[in-house]
């Protein structure tokens, strides 16, 4: 992996002058824009575009944080895209869709840069897989001279944090995510798969949108949580470890850290990584809540699963107050657990893997979630 300073920097609000000095100041403690890119190259900036989403919902990156990133670079090349694959239909009308309510293509409009609609797709070799050999990527971040990984700091149902590592599984274009989801869907599983996607992504730089932040039952539908936070560095698994100590929690909470860690990718020690900038301690996030418990899921067998599952992990269920009967649920289960019947969704727990794609990507909020019986029992919350 690369270098392993990791730059903090305290910013209390999105107001544009704010975030602008900000984000330059994380850069420049990292040796500025001119050793982040090279003189004229092409820039991919891969933001959070999770889902069509007003920028106040926190379900994705910022735009006045990608605005200011774009501001730093500019002096050094003007050849930058900003973009994402949301999981859906890989294609300009729905990517167009999401970029617009983010604020992404204001952004692209008021710098002069470009939104990516280019579709295309590359197989890439994994250097040092566990999971999968090689993956298909989206073409235009494989094919820019460098990729800057801009996150939205969250929790994540199924590994707990949507952080550095997290974002790249964005780089899976569209619908594939859903069949990566169905082969690897016990979390931990899933977790080694995002260490593998990552390393075939090899990103440039990555800037931690972590102003203000989600958590509880993220990514979409959790709760803001002001953070206060710019965090950056070159190596994304050294920045989430550095998050995870900044919001109090152990760093094998998040599981695809941990999964890094456990495959000798990763320092295990805060001790070990360069930390520039301001302290955690001054930084610190106090109360930052990991999603709805369900820890218990990973201990048990997968053929005690498989029979007794329901019993013991948290699922989904459709709100019918709040369903619309639009059938995104339905085309993006990759299961297909989810019908539509009499305009209302409705989820076939016998497939039903609890990859929480329909929670996540939900545009109506019309997937909750249930503490099975055991849960309720035990008191775990």
């Amino acid at each position: 992996m690369n270098n392993g300073e990791v730059a903090l920097v305290g910013c209390d609000s999105y107001d544009r002058e704010l975030v602008e000095e900000k984000v330059s100041e994380a850069i420049e403690l990292l040796g500025g824009p001119g050793e982040m890119v090279g003189k004229g190259s092409r820039v991919f900036i891969k933001v959070n575009a999770l889902r069509a989403s007003e920028p106040a919902s926190c379900v994705t990156t910022h735009p006045e944080v990608v605005r200011a990133l774009v501001r730093t670079l500019q002096p050094v090349t003007r050849d930058i895209v900003i973009g994402d694959s949301p999981g859906g239909p890989y294609g300009r009308t729905f990517l167009k869709r999401i970029l617009d309510k983010a604020g992404f293509s204001g952004v692209a409009e008021d710098t002069g840069v470009e939104i990516n609609y280019d579709t295309s797709v590359s197989r890439v070799t994994v250097p040092l897989a566990n999971r999968v050999k090689s993956i298909a990527l989206c073409g235009a971040m494989v094919d820019a001279d460098h990729l800057i990984s801009v996150s939205k700091y969250k929790t994540h149902l199924l590994v707990n944090v949507t952080g550095t590592i997290k974002n790249l599984f964005g780089a899976v274009p569209g619908i594939a995510k859903f069949t990566y989801h169905s082969r690897f869907s016990r979390p931990n599983d899933f977790a080694d798969l995002l260490v593998d996607v990552l390393l075939a992504a090899d990103p440039d730089f990555h800037l931690v949108d972590a102003i203000q932040g989600m958590d509880g039952n993220g990514p979409s539908q959790g709760e803001v949580k002001k953070m206060g936070v710019i965090a950056a560095g070159r190596d994304a698994l050294t920045v989430d470890a550095v998050m995870m100590n900044l919001i109090g929690h152990d760093m094998d909470k998040n599981l695809a850290l941990n999964s890094a860690m456990a495959r000798g990718l990763c320092p295990d020690k805060l001790s070990e990584i360069a930390l520039l900038g301001e302290s955690i301690e001054a930084l610190s996030v106090d109360g930052f809540r990991m999603p709805m418990k369900k820890d218990i899921t990973t201990l048990v067998p997968e053929f005690l699963m498989k029979r007794f599952g329901n019993l013991v992990s948290v699922r989904p269920q459709i709100l019918p107050e709040k369903c619309t009967g639009c059938r995104k649920c339905s085309d993006i289960c990759p299961q297909e657990a989810i019908s539509i019947e009499s305009g209302t969704a409705r989820i076939n727990y016998r497939s039903c893997i609890k990859c929480y794609c329909c929670h996540e990507l939900c545009d109506y909020d019309a997937v909750s979630l249930r503490r099975p019986l055991l849960m309720k029992v035990a008191g775990i919350r």
